[in-house]
């Protein structure tokens, strides 16, 4: 009896911290997340998109740059965003988009942020991002262009891949700069460097599963609904006017 309740002791005190949700225990890191499920391809991964596009037309290096930037600049700011999703500027007023530009302009980064996103932009010209810039999209589009971005979009699809995780990384990392997110030592996301090495070792798989889950409980907290986020709607009803579906090969069966 003795070493029984003295086993109940020790299980009570390591789960002490622990949220019970149901019949589960919720670890402190993750009590702060709302548990609503979120897809991947069809809600977080159009928010996260244009870390992706600054990665393929600059690199990973440049995009980590502007998350840091950004988050430097929003770190004594009141809102609750953490600036990673494309929502997040959704209401940005003009004071604090001009007050970006010019945090960006002096750091060196805004010119090839413009250049990066120009393309992008005028595939999607009604994307909140185009705030931070003092012009506006044409809206012409680049055919090449269009379709090394459907390339691209095709290869994210999978959130596990190497470019899908480095941008969830950017959220992450925008979490650390912005003072929001801490994580206790022998948490795989203490380790969160390691994520460069993905998927070529074992603590960089690992790391990276993490982020995805992070990620993926960070949205469900902070980005509308599915059916309410007017952003991912817009996404794909323009994707779907830029590439409208063919079905002609089902008239031949």
């Amino acid at each position: 009896m003795t070493k029984k309740r003295s086993a109940q002791r020790r299980g009570n005190k390591v789960l002490g911290s622990y949220q019970k949700v149901g019949t589960k225990f919720v670890p402190p890191l993750l009590q702060a997340f709302r548990f609503d499920h979120v897809s991947w391809f069809s809600h977080t991964m159009p928010e996260l998109v244009w870390w992706d596009i600054l990665a393929d037309r600059a690199s990973h290096q440049f995009a980590a740059r502007v998350a840091e930037e950004i988050a430097t600049y929003f770190k004594a700011a009141p809102e609750n965003q953490w600036w990673a999703f494309i929502s997040d500027y959704t209401q940005i007023s003009e004071d604090r988009a001009s007050g970006l530009r010019k945090h960006l302009l002096g750091r060196n980064v805004l010119r090839p942020l413009e250049e990066s996103l120009t393309d992008f932009l005028d595939l999607y010209p009604q994307c909140p991002i185009s705030k931070l810039f003092a012009w506006r999209p044409t809206g012409i589009v680049d055919v090449a262009y269009l379709l090394r971005f459907e390339n691209r979009l095709s290869e994210l699809e999978d959130k596990r891949s190497r470019n899908a995780v480095l941008v969830q990384a950017q959220a992450i990392y925008m979490g650390f700069v912005l003072g929001r997110l801490h994580v206790k030592r022998g948490l795989e996301l203490a380790d969160f460097p390691e994520v460069e090495h993905y998927p070529d070792t074992e603590k960089s798989l690992a790391v990276g599963a993490s982020i995805c889950s992070a990620v993926n409980m960070l949205a469900g907290s902070m980005l509308p609904k599915y059916a309410e986020d007017a952003w991912v709607q817009y996404f794909w009803e323009r994707s779907l006017d830029l590439h409208p579906l063919d079905f002609r090969h089902l008239e031949k069966q």
